[in-house]
């Protein structure tokens, strides 16, 4: 799994709460991001939709366009019913606001890796 976000200190709360469940691995960027895709091939992402320089969404309908196997998860402080319908359109498995729920993400990301 690929944890995509600005924020370091969410990222280490999401690495220590799954990282006895799945291989993580994290990025701060879009281009660190797209490198670890390339390397690692991640069957989920979980993407933040507020980043700097780039909006998550947009970098949704890119890695659903080039990689469409990947199952996205989309994350944010400030999700609104538009904006996670907007993110639905456009190809996520699903969206959740921060902070996160683990086990309900944990569910989403079984439910993810097993179609």
């Amino acid at each position: 799994m690929l944890v995509v976000d600005d924020n370091p200190d969410q990222c280490q709360v999401v690495m220590r709460c799954l990282e006895d469940s799945y291989d993580i691995e994290i990025a701060y960027d879009r281009d660190e991001a797209i490198s670890k895709i390339n390397i690692f091939n991640p069957a989920v992402i979980l993407l933040d939709i507020m980043m700097p320089w780039f909006s998550g969404d947009n970098f949704l309908k890119m890695i659903k366009g080039w990689k469409p196997e990947i199952h996205i998860i989309m994350i944010s402080a400030y999700l609104t019913p538009e904006f996670e319908k907007v993110c639905m359109q456009n190809g996520a498995f699903n969206c959740f606001s921060k902070p996160l729920d683990f086990d309900q993400l944990h569910e989403t990301i079984q439910k993810a890796l097993n179609q």
